[in-house]
């Protein structure tokens, strides 16, 4: 049972690496991504380095994209029959086609002029990979950290999924609409756009991907942290009790070891909050511009399936309702799976930052008072003991940090609201909203 478990597990990691591989392979060739790994390592970091073959590549498919974009709205503009029939269809439409290039066009210049800080910052979390294997002491804990957990496996997996699901509604137009057999240029053009739109996804995945590794080393540090915390109390114990001056000096030294081992893991921990913050950072653009393409085309998507089942015009043109569209119905499900995907995993980023001040509080209420300087100094908590006399107030380093990011932390997109799971009801209700006033248009519109 165990070495079938561990086959399993095995396969999975490998077909996840499969699938990371390929994702990173396709963000170069949308221009995305120009990083290469140099074959020979000295200190055995396998940093990236920007690559200036790619990143000309990034630039020219900038250009591209630029140049063809007003074309190819033309073309949809005047050869997309759906959109011509009914002069709100051909409002909604374009709306989607402009907002579509638009974001397209932002997350390209975003990303192409930003590869050296994306870069840096994917070097600076393998060197807090580095530091934390360094830190681990024990086999059971390096060796979990040295896979994603399963979760992680399953939310790769689920983004692949989605992402490959969200071609299905531009194959539906390219088989069910007569002019994409009729002018190459239409088929090209809307070829094109789901070109922009994979852009889109693409970098969703590379952000969720950073999100990912990032839970990753946090989740074990703060595995370290209940370990170390534990271990300084197992000792404390230990001095408590009568044993020789030698044995003494013994636990003394190891909780000056363990005073040195947290302050260690608070430098990483401080990394990862700062590497936390600026992948929001660097991805603020293109998050926004996938929230609001994803929102916009869900609007869309759920007017026109009301149109052409409900609308007075489409039945007096037709005579019946259009028959349920399955590939639009699977692109619209896809796209919310991605944005819930990032959403969720946003906010748990946030809930692990949260556990380590949680471990952190209560390894520091069950340390006595009398241990080491060194570790009473490190660990950092606010521990207030009445005494008749006087009132002692520790104040330390590690727990003032952790509380002041607690306030100043947030995830956001461009500053404009946080990525936490109050954004999914925001959007299934701005979707609601927006539904209904486009249905009242209708309704005053084609009486």
């Amino acid at each position: 049972m165990m070495l079938r478990l561990h086959s399993a597990h095995l396969l999975l990691h490998l077909l996840t690496s499969g699938m990371l591989r390929a994702l990173l392979l396709l963000s170069q060739l949308l221009g995305l991504m120009a990083a290469t790994r140099p074959p020979s390592m000295t200190d055995g970091l396998e940093r990236l380095q920007c690559s200036t073959y790619w990143r000309l590549y990034g630039y020219l498919v900038l250009l591209l994209v630029l140049c063809y974009s007003p074309y190819a709205f033309y073309i949809v503009y005047t050869r997309m029959d759906f959109l011509r029939q009914n002069r709100l269809l051909l409002i909604v439409g374009c709306h989607r086609y402009a907002l579509l290039l638009c974001a397209a066009l932002v997350t390209l210049y975003s990303h192409t002029t930003r590869q050296l800080g994306i870069i840096a910052w994917v070097n600076r979390l393998i060197w807090c990979r580095h530091q934390l294997f360094v830190l681990l002491h024990t086999t059971r804990l390096q060796e979990a950290a040295r896979v994603l957990h399963t979760r992680d496996h399953l939310t790769i997996y689920t983004l692949a999924l989605s992402i490959v699901c969200s071609c299905s509604y531009t194959m539906f137009i390219l088989q069910k609409d007569p002019m994409a057999q009729r002018s190459p240029m239409y088929f090209c053009s809307v070829l094109f756009f789901y070109g922009c739109q994979l852009s889109l996804q693409v970098c969703l995945g590379l952000y969720l991907l950073g999100l990912l590794l990032i839970s990753h080393l946090s989740h074990h540090s703060n595995l370290l942290l209940a370990q170390i915390l534990a271990d300084a109390v197992n000792i404390q114990h230990a001095l408590l009790a009568r044993c020789l001056p030698s044995r003494r000096r013994l636990h003394e030294a190891q909780q000056n070891w363990l005073a040195l081992e947290l302050w260690r893991l608070w430098r990483l921990h401080g990394q990862l909050v700062q590497l936390s913050s600026r992948l929001c950072l660097l991805n603020g653009i293109q998050l926004l511009a996938f929230v609001v393409f994803a929102s916009t085309e869900l609007v869309m998507h759920s007017f026109f399936s009301y149109f052409v089942t409900f609308s007075r015009w489409w039945l007096r043109k037709f005579g019946k309702p259009a028959p349920w569209n399955p590939q639009g119905t699977i692109f619209t499900v896809s796209l919310f799976v991605q944005l819930t995907l990032v959403v969720v995993q946003t906010h748990r980023l946030r809930q692990l930052f949260k556990t380590t001040r949680r471990t952190l509080r209560e390894g520091a209420l069950a340390l006595p008072a009398d241990c080491s300087k060194a570790l009473r100094q490190t660990v950092g908590y606010y521990a207030r003991i009445e005494i008749p006399w006087q009132t002692l107030i520790i104040l330390h380093l590690y727990g003032l940090h952790l509380q002041l990011n607690e306030r100043v932390f947030n995830l956001t997109a461009c500053g404009l609201f946080e990525l936490n799971n109050g954004l999914l009801f925001g959007i299934v209700q701005t979707i609601i909203i927006y539904t209904m006033i486009l249905i009242q248009f209708d309704k005053i519109m084609n009486r």
